[in-house]
């Protein structure tokens, strides 16, 4: 349930002093890093696509198109008529998009990817020079079909194919390259196509952005490696899409793989004391910055040794939760939800640590993530979880819920919070949970 680019820093504001803001250069690199890698599935085209010179041995195959540009690609279908002006009325609303900012001109902003069967073996052809033409390109066979273990085994191994394409900006063109890694493995995600052509049903196709950036800087006298995502789904670094990990230690980097949580644009992390905020990236990742806030001895953050940040909660009969309902307090924040089968595993070892603690300096609340708050209750009264419950709900999103400022993403997750609202443990197990309240009380 959880998802790399690289970042080089160069101050371009003097390192001396920093308690100033900062403009970042910043340096691609091929690779995921330390994030989750993530990437987008290519559809069957509802539309004609224009090709040509596909090799003549090639058994039966399939063509996919990948928009670079997406507005441009929209505005493109519109003015040739193959999309109506209603349904793009609903797509410029969904997507913001500025129709005064494209061309009127065609630009040839995707990129067609060829997917086949050629004897026993799966192929991929990218038109990597964008000029319709698969005769000029080099031809990637695939192993087909393979097991979910053999697929994740050789997932990192697959090729990464340098790609040109067009992209209106500023009233002006430009031909513009980026590196594509296309999979035809969908291991074992539930997928199928809502299509009458049976061909392009038995072929699966998926396509990541493996650019990285990685950096470097000083701030307060601590040099930090910073490393930063744009989620691998396209060219662009998109304000919600961006994450990032900051890390005094080269030795021992965060890990999104190992459940580390990034930061994202909007966030505040703290260097000895000053606060800076993460405030915007620049269109295509070529700069950062990053703002000075000012001195705070007690830093707000969702990882150990950062105060909780101020959330809104509510119990299953509305009343409201607060930290500051259970002075000295520790508070063990268990994240679970009536759908998920670990997190209902885990309820024996909860019920024995609340069992051991809730007559000492303790208090666990568990945090109830589901559709339905009836269901929920039901659950919770069936399997006698005689302590304190939260509800958030799966289906109304709420920027302060708990769930989201905390960034929980796994279930379950624990995170133990000490009376002075400090966060001394996230998802440690109910083991080393034990270890810690036992030396605290």
């Amino acid at each position: 349930m959880k998802r790399f680019i690289y970042l080089i820093f160069i101050l371009l504001i003097g390192c001396n002093n920093s308690k100033t803001d900062f403009v970042v250069d910043l340096d691609n690199q091929e690779g995921y890093g330390i994030f989750m890698p993530s990437r987008v599935i290519l559809w069957p085209s509802q539309d004609t696509l224009n090709y040509r010179n596909v090799p003549k041995d090639i058994d039966e195959y399939v063509v996919r198109s990948l928009p670079l540009q997406k507005d441009q690609y929209f505005w493109n279908k519109y003015l040739n008529k193959e999309i109506e002006k209603d349904q793009f009325e609903k797509i410029v609303n969904y997507h913001n998009i500025d129709t005064t900012k494209l061309s009127h001109e065609y630009i040839d902003c995707e990129v067609l990817i060829l997917i086949g069967t050629k004897k026993s073996k799966r192929l991929i052809i990218v038109d990597s020079d964008n000029d319709e033409d698969f005769g000029n390109e080099k031809i990637f066979e695939y192993e087909y079909p393979l097991s979910n273990e053999k697929q994740k085994e050789i997932e990192d191994s697959l090729p990464v194919i340098l790609t040109q394409y067009e992209y209106f900006e500023n009233n002006q063109l430009f031909t513009k390259e980026t590196k594509i890694k296309p999979s035809l493995y969908k291991g074992s995600l539930g997928l199928s196509f809502n299509t009458d052509n049976q061909i392009e049903k038995k072929y699966f196709l998926f396509a990541s952005f493996p650019e990285l950036k990685k950096g470097n800087i000083s701030l307060n006298g601590q040099d930090l490696e910073i490393f930063v995502s744009n989620g691998f789904l396209g060219v662009n670094y998109f304000k919600d899409k961006v994450s990032l990990f900051i890390s005094s230690n080269a030795d021992s980097l965060p890990s999104e793989l190992e459940g580390d949580i990034p930061y994202q644009i909007g966030d505040v992390f703290n260097v000895k004391g000053h606060d800076y905020l993460v405030d915007s990236v620049t269109k295509w990742g070529e700069k950062l910055f990053i703002k000075y806030i000012g001195l705070n001895n007690k830093p707000i953050g969702i990882t150990e040794g950062f105060y909780m940040p101020r959330f809104e909660a509510k119990h299953f009969d509305n009343s409201i939760f607060e930290l500051n309902q259970h002075p000295n307090k520790y508070i063990l924040l268990d994240f679970w939800g009536t759908w998920c089968n670990p997190c209902i595993a885990l309820i024996p070892e909860l019920k024995e640590l609340n069992l051991e603690f809730e007559n000492k300096d303790f208090t666990l609340v568990s945090v109830s993530y589901d559709r339905e708050s009836q269901k929920a209750l039901d659950f919770i009264e069936k399997e006698q979880m005689n302590w304190k419950h939260v509800y958030v709900s799966q289906t109304q999103a709420d920027k302060n819920s708990l769930v989201e400022k905390l960034k929980v993403t796994s279930f379950p997750t624990t995170i133990l919070i000490s009376p002075d609202g400090k966060i001394i443990a996230r998802n440690k197990t109910i083991d080393e949970l034990k270890e810690i309240l036992k030396n605290a009380l």
